[in-house]
C-alpha cells in the first residue's frame, strides 16, 4: 500500500514538475490565451506545494491519532481542502483552455497561436482533474456511508481495516 502511494506520489510530482517547465518556459508563447502558461506554472506549483504540505501534516495526524476512526474526519478535511485549492487551478485551467479552442499551433506571429506542447498539457491535465474530482468525491462520499453503516471493521494494532459484509 505504502508503495503505491509513492509511485502515485511520484508520478503526480513528475507531472507537475513537467507542467512548471513548460508553463515556465513558454510564459509568452500562447497568443490566444496567456493564461494557459499560467495556470501551468501556477498549479504545478500549487500540486508540489500540496503534495508535501498534505505528507507533513499526514503523518502529524497519523501520530497524534493512532486508530483509523479517530483520524477520519482529519483526514477528509485534508484530503478535500488540497483537493479543492487543486481543482481552483483546474477551473481556471479549463476556462482558458476551452475558451481558446482550436489555437494555431504553427505560426507563431499569429495572435491565434500557442504552444501545442502547453496547450495540450493544459488540456488533458484540465480534463483529468475534473474527472479525478468527481470520482473521488464519489468515493469518498461512499466510503464514507459505509463507515457511518458500521460495515467496515478496523484492526486497531495493525490499522489494517476489511469490508465485512
Amino acid at each position: 500500500s505504502s508503495g503505491i502511494n509513492a509511485e502515485y506520489g511520484l508520478c503526480i510530482n513528475m507531472l507537475a514538475i513537467a507542467m512548471i517547465i513548460l508553463g515556465a518556459g513558454n510564459l509568452t508563447a500562447c497568443r490566444v490565451a496567456p493564461g494557459i502558461t499560467v495556470y501551468l506554472l501556477g498549479a504545478g506549483i500549487t500540486v508540489l506545494i500540496t503534495s508535501f504540505l498534505g505528507i507533513a501534516v499526514q503523518r502529524r495526524i497519523n501520530k497524534r491519532f493512532p486508530l483509523i476512526l479517530e483520524r477520519r474526519w482529519y483526514n477528509v478535511a485534508l484530503n478535500l481542502s488540497t483537493l479543492t485549492v487543486n481543482f481552483a487551478w483546474s477551473v481556471a485551467g479549463g476556462y482558458w483552455v476551452f475558451a481558446s479552442m482550436v489555437p494555431n499551433f504553427t505560426d507563431p506571429s499569429s495572435p491565434h497561436f500557442c504552444d501545442k506542447d502547453s496547450y495540450f498539457l493544459a488540456l488533458w491535465t484540465t480534463v483529468i482533474t475534473w474527472c479525478l474530482t468527481i470520482f473521488l468525491l464519489c468515493f469518498w462520499w461512499r466510503l464514507d456511508g459505509v463507515v457511518k453503516r458500521g460495515e467496515m471493521k478496523f484492526d486497531s494494532e495493525s490499522n489494517a481495516s476489511s469490508v465485512h459484509t
